[in-house]
């Protein structure tokens, strides 16, 4: 970017994108030398190296497309933050406003409004919605939430997500609506290797009909053999594998939530949003015994009683780290991941692939989790 050409180049995108962010009715003050100078110091962050022209005008317009809708996005966002902390009538008008040329969350309020009284069959007010979503983001008067807004994305996009989040959390912790909604194939997932593979051959020979789809669940679920390698039996590319096995996966939940069958529900399947968390005997003795590691003649005797049979510590056990891990003020995907992980002993590997995670990264997070859950167990147990 340092030629004439490159330059006006550059310049003729400026204003082209200017042109499209204005057609939106969108404000963009910076002028183009304030931009370019932006989008230089984009490109020297970068530091990326291309192979034709071609690659390089595809890299520029994407790049400067980010740079200024970032822009945008920041000044409109900015504006409203400031409004909202130092004018309480601007925040009356922003939450519980309902024309929507107006500055205010009616433009994503009554489509999710719509999404909980679809899903759970429950009318929720602009009230009550208003309520929910301004004491969240107002915190006790420190706007922290506001915080986590990182300008990529429009600030009522990104409102949008934060407030379906936090009223379906409210109106769930309220017990306005109920936790566990019908289970269909996109609300819940298969437990995949961390069944047992007689279980799975028990269940397909069951409930699945002869096909390819069979043979698919066969081989990973019950052979348990590498989903590459019967990729490359297959001689499947990896999307045409991914929608086989998304295809197998929706087939068999459909199965079993049709077959009426809880046991086989219990067995394998869960629901993706959990409210409750369901603790293993193995694992939950374990989690017991490490809480309290320094009894060493019985470790929960003195809470649960003496004199009680192993059976009878467990129990009361997993009753205790049930409802104890639901105390833990952590977001749903971080309690699905423990929960998968330590709970449910999924490998990391699975999940890894599961999530679309690296494996580096499962790992880092679930020692960060079961250090916190291990840390909070021991507090709670020092104070009993």
């Amino acid at each position: 970017m340092k030629t004439n050409a490159d330059f006006r180049s550059i310049k003729g995108m400026v204003a082209a994108i200017r042109m499209e962010i204005e057609a939106r009715n969108k404000r963009l003050s910076a002028t183009d030398e304030e931009l370019i100078c932006l989008v230089q110091k984009k490109a020297d962050t970068d530091k990326r190296t291309f192979n034709d022209e071609k690659e390089y005008r595809k890299y520029c317009q994407a790049m400067i497309r980010e740079v200024m809708w970032e822009s945008v996005n920041t000044e409109e966002s900015q504006e409203i933050i400031d409004r909202l902390k130092s004018n309480t009538q601007f925040a009356q008008q922003f939450f519980y406003g309902t024309n929507n040329n107006s500055c205010n969350i009616s433009r994503f309020r009554s489509k999710i409004i719509s999404q909980i009284k679809q899903t759970y069959q429950v009318n929720v007010s602009i009230e009550e919605f208003g309520n929910i979503l301004y004491s969240h983001l107002w915190d006790n008067g420190t706007w922290n939430v506001l915080d986590k807004y990182s300008c990529k994305s429009s600030f009522f996009s990104w409102l949008s997500q934060v407030a379906q989040h936090e009223v379906v959390k409210k109106l769930k912790e309220m017990k306005v609506i109920d936790c566990t909604p019908e289970r269909t194939t996109g609300n819940t997932r298969l437990l995949h290797t961390s069944v047992n593979p007689h279980v799975w051959e028990y269940i397909l020979s069951e409930l699945m009909s002869e096909g390819k789809e069979k043979e698919l669940l066969m081989a990973v679920l019950v052979e348990r053999r590498k989903k590459d390698s019967v990729k490359k039996e297959l001689k499947m590319d990896d999307e045409t594998f991914q929608k086989a096995w998304k295809k197998a996966e929706n087939l068999l939940k459909d199965r079993i939530i049709r077959s009426g069958n809880s046991y086989y529900e219990e067995l394998v399947l869960r629901d993706k949003s959990l409210c409750n968390i369901e603790v293993t005997g193995d694992v939950g003795m374990d989690l017991a015994k490490n809480i309290a590691a320094e009894n060493e003649k019985s470790p929960l005797s003195d809470i649960f009683g003496v004199d009680l049979s192993q059976e009878e510590v467990q129990e009361k056990a997993l009753k205790f780290l049930h409802r104890f891990s639901k105390q833990l003020k952590w977001s749903d995907d971080d309690r699905q991941l423990w929960k998968s992980r330590f709970i449910e002993d999924i490998s990391p590997i699975v999940l890894a692939e599961q999530t679309g995670k690296e494996r580096s990264w499962i790992d880092n997070r679930c020692s960060q989790l079961n250090a916190r859950f291990k840390r909070a167990a021991k507090k709670w147990w020092k104070q009993i």
